[in-house]
């Protein structure tokens, strides 16, 4: 979202007192047909049907079938931040987030039906529905919140998005083996619990919206043990879709949860289907086999002339966008006048031209669209390869200097955009190698900044806050994100504008740092913005992507006409 349209996250909420940047790994999910009833695409998602006839039919009946772009690694989403679409459905968290007509968001109740803040905006005290019940029959209540905060703090688990929870009294102590338990969560009854933080953080109650943030079931979890986040016996939550089965490296299958506390999915369940390449995802839709892919920039042409999907093509500004890491811990790129020479040696213009189909919105701040403070007008990064050159003299470089990409073999179009800024590096007298690796080994290598330079990586916002965008460049999170940030005098600056409490000044603090992120020290280079585009099947009615564009958000209100099943 632009300026104009910038969330209103908490308007109306702190009276009554949510990025995990992540790395968002998206959906492959591709399309193409022959028309049986022409569909007119409406702006809530609904199939307005013609009188023109087509055979478009699906085998899939009531349940919608999408594709993943890998094999997740568990659903238990504390050990895992690339995996989390099935989680999203099959747990619930306190809180969520409404996306309001105007295209607005507010968080609202979910599994605590109210909340209170303390003046001091450190303890969080929440109210919890009463007769929820998760997928094995037991009871939710307040002492499965404590265990979920527990179980990610536990230094024997060795979960992978602890940030989720540190900013809790006691949280790190915990985790650091000093304390047995997390001093700041408290059990009051069985519907009530508070959560006190070390210091106040208005961003925490948005961040509770967030994947990692999934509540567990204490007797699941302790009873499944190894088997929980594989076992569908064990692996349970609230939400209203439940994990039915697991064929490794092939598909996941989900359930209606016909006890669901809200309201209940229209479907009967989700069927995910993994190592399905694009050539073939396309002709799954075109056969009913699919209900959506998402559509290349190569592709979409092709798709407004189709006479089933020209009128059931979805766009989604990504709450996101891809960027270019560089790594500090690279002795070259540790260099300030470096990291100026190849951000201003890259052609943003041509890559969103060439990649983008020209629709992508060049980011030149830390925030992308649709996260609060985006600003539309930014001091454009200037693309200069001549005096690129010079900064490489000035740093003794320009008799020639050896960089290497790293590559993540899952997204497979980041190939040609690699060899495009290698040919353009080339210019200014450097020489990148292209280092392609597995996701798994992609993952592992970012997180040492080990045998690498800069990486061109995705980034999509967990939560509509702009908190944990700004957080990714202090010195604290570069250890694991690929960047490994050394400036700790602006690692300080960003941790305290963070903190402020009031939102409004918070963010305005957090912004004017975008100067010395991007320009002065050149952190990073943020690429594009993208306007993705996908091709649904025209047997689903009241369609609707999560505010990230995720398919996965559609999954709990869609209908899927009958009349096109076989």
């Amino acid at each position: 979202m632009i300026k104009n349209k910038q969330f209103n996250l908490y308007g109306g909420i702190m009276k009554k007192k949510i990025f995990s940047i992540f790395l968002a790994a998206m959906l492959l999910l591709t399309a193409c047909g022959k028309n049986e009833n022409k569909v007119a695409k409406t702006n809530n998602g609904n199939s307005v049907k013609s009188e023109e006839q087509t055979d478009y039919k699906s085998p899939n009946g009531n349940t919608m079938v999408l594709t993943l772009f890998q094999n997740p690694k568990t659903l238990d989403i504390q050990k895992t931040n690339a995996d989390y679409f099935i989680p999203l459905q099959i747990y619930d968290r306190l809180v969520d987030v409404k996306v309001n007509d105007d295209g607005t968001n507010e968080i609202v109740p979910s599994l605590a039906e109210k909340w209170d803040i303390s003046e001091d905006g450190k303890t969080y005290t929440f109210y919890l529905r009463k007769g929820v019940k998760f997928h094995n029959g037991e009871e939710f209540k307040a002492d499965d919140v404590l265990f979920t905060i527990e179980k990610m703090m536990d230094p024997k688990e060795a979960a992978v998005n602890t940030y989720q929870f540190e900013k809790i009294e006691g949280a790190l102590d915990k985790l650091n083996g000093k304390a047995d338990s997390v001093k700041g969560v408290k059990v009051i009854d069985d519907y009530t619990v508070s959560i006190t933080l070390d210091q106040p953080f208005p961003p925490f109650l948005a961040s509770l919206t967030g994947a990692p943030a999934s509540i567990f079931n204490r007797k699941a979890v302790e009873e499944g043990k190894d088997k929980f986040g594989f076992d569908p016996e064990y692996t349970v939550g609230t939400g209203y879709m439940k994990f039915k089965d697991w064929a490794q490296d092939k598909e996941i299958n989900l359930v209606r949860n016909d006890d669901y506390f809200g309201e209940k999915a229209n479907i009967d369940g989700v069927r995910y289907l993994m190592n399905i390449d694009s050539s073939t995802s396309k002709m799954m839709l075109e056969n009913g086999e699919l209900d959506f892919r998402k559509i290349s920039s190569a592709e979409l042409d092709s798709y407004k002339e189709n006479p089933i999907f020209k009128d059931n093509i979805v766009d989604s500004q990504r709450a996101g966008m891809d960027y270019i890491s560089f790594n500090q811990k690279d002795p070259n790129m540790a260099k300030v006048e470096v990291r100026k020479a190849v951000s201003m040696a890259i052609d943003r213009d041509l890559i969103n031209k060439t990649f983008y189909n020209g629709e992508g919105t060049i980011v030149n701040g830390v925030l992308p669209p649709g996260i609060p403070g985006y600003e539309v007008e930014q001091e454009k990064i200037e693309y200069n390869p001549e005096k690129a050159k010079e900064l490489l003299k000035e740093a003794g470089l320009d008799k020639g200097l050896t960089l290497i990409s790293l590559q993540n073999s899952t997204y497979e179009e980041d190939q040609a955009k690699n060899e495009m800024i290698q040919s353009m590096l080339k210019n200014i007298g450097i020489d990148l190698q292209i280092k392609t690796v597995d996701a798994t080994s992609y993952y592992d290598i970012l997180t040492k900044g080990e045998g690498f330079s800069m990486s061109i990586e995705p980034v999509t916002a967990d939560v509509p806050d702009p908190d944990d965008f700004y957080q990714a460049f202090t010195v604290e999170a570069g250890e694991s994100n690929g960047l490994k940030v050394q400036d700790k005098a602006l690692s300080d600056e960003i941790n305290k504008a963070r903190f402020i409490i009031n939102q409004e000044e918070r963010i305005k603090a957090l912004t004017s740092l975008d100067k010395k992120i991007v320009g002065e020290q050149a952190l990073y280079l943020p690429l594009v913005s993208d306007l993705n585009h996908f091709a649904k099947s025209p047997r689903l009615d009241n369609f609707k992507l999560s505010w990230q564009g995720w398919v996965c958000g559609s999954t709990h209100f869609v209908k899927i006409d009958p009349k096109y099943n076989k």
